[in-house]
């Protein structure tokens, strides 16, 4: 299905998924080295406290053991199953759980060339043959030498019916000159200097500004490509600037970009980046403050220190701020600069930058609505509650049905395709004077998430493919300013520029949208509006359920954003979804290993504030059925943060009641406007301190530590935990009490 008749190249190896999980697998369960040792920098204790090792003391590891382990790799860890690999399963996996190639600077220097040989092998190898073995009766031995091999394993090669033939002039005749996988070209034009973009990406926020990037680089002059991090590996363009967009994931890089870093950062050849010539923009969230910018930062300064030539200083954008998109704009606008000077390009004459042109096809129909992806990967509502009180921040509980073939992991985030609010639609159409039915065709000169070239209702194009709430940036307010005519308007649209040049900060809470509808002498095409906005972005929510509960179903604790005319678009799409609706989804693995201990006896300390109880309800409810099953759990402690009893007290009446008098968990509350109902604290961090000698049995036992919330949250349970830490350990510095703390929490 990935080569069909034709000779292997190099984008079809990043789309040979499961031959890839097989190799993982193969060497997870027999792996080419028998051992290898590490050495401590100082004392360490392991195995939970048992284990004194000295520094300097050299250890053995057995490598076959380690891909063996129970807590791991669960019960059946000798059984071969490629499919332990698949699905974000491998990147989930908790550090160092996968090394047949060696640990450390020692480990095999040739692994990603090896890595590729072998793809390349199996893949043409099954693409001719079938094969069975010589003897039927064969048991596995091994041989080694300085590594483990089978010994006199053989098998029959027997032709496929219809296989391809290739010679090698055909093979050899493929152009080696730049890559070409998974990318897309602007489009048919052959003039201008190319300019590639990649981007490595998980919700969408990197491709999107990936695109905006590709979408206005034939306005500058230049030939644009876009494709994954991922489909360049090994084989980065040397014919034309290369513009990298990528997130970092809790210190992780995206899926589509972790094979691009993986081979980056292991390989020795600096030659071949020396003709290189690029620039970096990173996105992250600085709540994870340890690795926040990590994959950007290593991207950017690999590449420079193994020769290639930075275009422009690595641009910076915190997903968790209000400057998020402006961060990235500015940049841009730095970009092309940068790329002007350096290759002497100037843009073309008339152009502004992207635009979308729209035609009205015909007289309106009915709109019949399409979905973007297979139906295979939809998922049923089955239950959508309220769980607050009516007068409170509305907090929901819903239940999906997963699409067909679909696991997770308590701890795992479900991601989300949601749809603009029916209002956000409507307010468009009213301020375009559009009917809800009428038909369009888009036409884009670019890479795009739109659907174009084809009759489309321009509800669903609102709908479903743009962000319409979108705070307006400064781009946003100068291209309303180009199009107002009334001075009073352009005086105020003139000073909202200004105030974003000083203003830390979003100098305004107004969409695009707002500001049309305030300024009704602004005469806006639609194509530039719709142009103008980001694409629709996926959403990721923790998963509330464990699939111990039901391994075909998930849950989600959200809370419903609704400020004035402001609605969260995700949170109020969820919240208005009935029973028997179809909903877009994917599971994706949390990038931490953020999963209960895999060892359920194993003590934990919960952390949480508001709908960052979401994980830990999966976590609790997983303990909860382990127990009921005869299992022997350990303790577990749950410290929540709301507001009063009565209001947002989020399941206390239902499971964390049952849960509680089962004696899986103690749940000690914070209430912030009703304290004298939790011991008189208002807060979490509060309740923590009030409870640290409960918090400090804990950690003597080995418990692991876990929180979910805001990095104010976050911050304030560090700091009383680091307290409780420090009491009685007089001398203790700082720092050690933060490595202490790093080993026992996960955030």
């Amino acid at each position: 299905s990935v080569l069909g008749g034709e000779p292997i190249r190099f984008e079809h190896l990043s789309k040979l998924t499961y031959i890839n999980a097989v190799l993982r697998e193969s060497l997870r369960v027999t792996p080419s080295i028998g051992q290898f040792a590490v050495t401590p920098h100082k004392d360490e204790i392991i195995g939970g406290g048992k284990y004194l090792i000295k520094k300097d003391t050299i250890v053995i590891v057995l490598a076959a053991d380690i891909g063996k382990d129970p807590t791991v790799w669960g019960e059946d860890a000798d059984t071969f199953k490629p499919d332990r690999m698949l699905d974000g399963k491998f990147e989930a996996l908790p550090p160092k759980a996968w090394l047949p190639f060696g640990n450390g600077a020692r480990a095999c220097i040739g692994r990603p060339f090896a890595w590729q040989e072998a793809l390349i092998a199996i893949a043409t190898i099954f693409q001719k043959f079938d094969f069975k073995p010589s003897d039927e009766s064969y048991t596995l031995q091994l041989k080694q030498t300085l590594t483990l091999k089978p010994k006199d394993f053989k098998f029959h090669a027997i032709p496929r019916k219809g296989a391809p033939s290739f010679s090698v002039a055909a093979a050899s005749s493929q152009s080696t000159n730049g890559p070409t996988p998974g990318k897309e070209v602007v489009d048919g034009e052959s003039k201008g200097i190319p300019l590639y973009v990649f981007y490595g990406s998980n919700t969408g926020s990197c491709e999107g500004f990936a695109q905006n990037i590709a979408s206005e680089a034939a306005s500058k002059g230049y030939r644009a490509t876009i494709g994954t991090l991922n489909s360049i590996v090994g084989n980065i363009p040397k014919d034309g600037p290369v513009i990298i967009v990528t997130a970092s994931f809790e210190g992780e890089p995206a899926d589509n970009a972790g094979h691009f870093v993986e081979v980056l950062v292991n390989s020795t050849d600096t030659k071949d980046l020396q003709d290189v010539s690029f620039a970096v923009f990173g996105a992250g969230n600085h709540d994870w403050v340890h690795t926040y910018q990590r994959i950007p930062r290593l991207i950017d300064d690999t590449l420079e220190k193994k020769g290639a030539k930075r275009l422009l200083a690595r641009g910076e954008g915190d997903a968790g701020g209000d400057r998020f998109t402006e961060s990235f704009e500015e940049w841009e606008d730095q970009l092309w600069q940068a790329l002007s000077k350096e290759y002497s390009v100037e843009a073309k004459e008339g152009s502004s930058g992207p635009t979308v042109e729209v035609k009205l096809v015909g007289a309106p129909t009915d709109r019949a609505a399409t979905l973007r992806q297979p139906d295979s990967r939809l998922g049923l509502v089955v239950e959508n509650r309220l769980l607050t009180a009516a007068d409170a921040p509305a907090k929901r509980h819903i239940e999906f049905e997963l699409p067909e073939g679909m696991s997770y992991q308590a701890g795992d985030y479900l991601a989300i395709l949601p749809s603009n609010p029916p209002e956000y639609v409507r307010r468009v159409l009213a301020r375009f004077k559009i009917s809800p039915e009428q038909e369009i065709v888009l036409n884009v000169a670019g890479p795009t998430t739109l659907p174009t070239g084809k009759p489309v209702s321009i509800s669903e194009v609102l709908s479903g493919f743009v962000e319409i709430g979108q705070v307006a940036t400064k781009r946003n307010v100068s291209t309303l300013l180009e199009h107002a005519k009334d001075p009073a308007t352009r005086a105020d649209l003139e000073a909202l520029v200004s105030a974003y040049s000083v203003k830390d900060g979003q100098p305004t809470t107004s969409s695009m949208l707002d500001l049309l509808e305030k300024y009704g002498d602004i005469e806006l095409p639609l194509g530039v509006f719709i142009a103008s906005l980001p694409a629709m972005r996926l959403r990721q929510y923790s998963i509330s359920s464990s699939p111990l509960w039901n391994p075909s179903h998930v849950t989600l604790t959200v809370g419903v954003v609704a400020q004035g005319q402001f609605l969260g678009v995700a949170s109020n799409y969820l919240a208005n979804l009935r029973k028997g609706d179809r909903v877009q989804m994917s599971v994706r693995p949390s990038a931490k290993g953020f999963h209960p201990p895999s060892q359920p006896e194993v003590p934990m300390v919960l952390f949480a504030a508001g709908s960052g109880l979401a994980p830990f309800r999966g976590f609790i409810q997983e303990r909860a059925m382990q127990k009921q099953a005869g299992r022997e759990v350990g303790k577990c402690v749950l410290f929540f943060g709301c507001r009063k009893p009565w209001e947002d007290y989020l399941y206390s009446e239902g499971e964390l009641g049952e849960w509680s008098k089962l004696g899986v968990v103690d749940v000690r509350p914070a209430f912030s406007r009703a304290a004298e109902e939790s011991e008189g604290q208002k807060y979490v961090q509060e309740r923590v301190w009030h409870d640290r000698e409960v918090v400090r049995e804990y950690f003597h036992q080995g418990a692991k530590f876990y929180t979910c919330g805001g990095n104010h949250v976050a911050t304030g349970i560090r700091d009383a935990c680091v307290r409780i830490i420090a009491e009685g350990k007089e001398g203790m510095d700082e720092e050690r009490l933060e490595e202490i703390w790093k080993k026992i929490q996960s955030e």
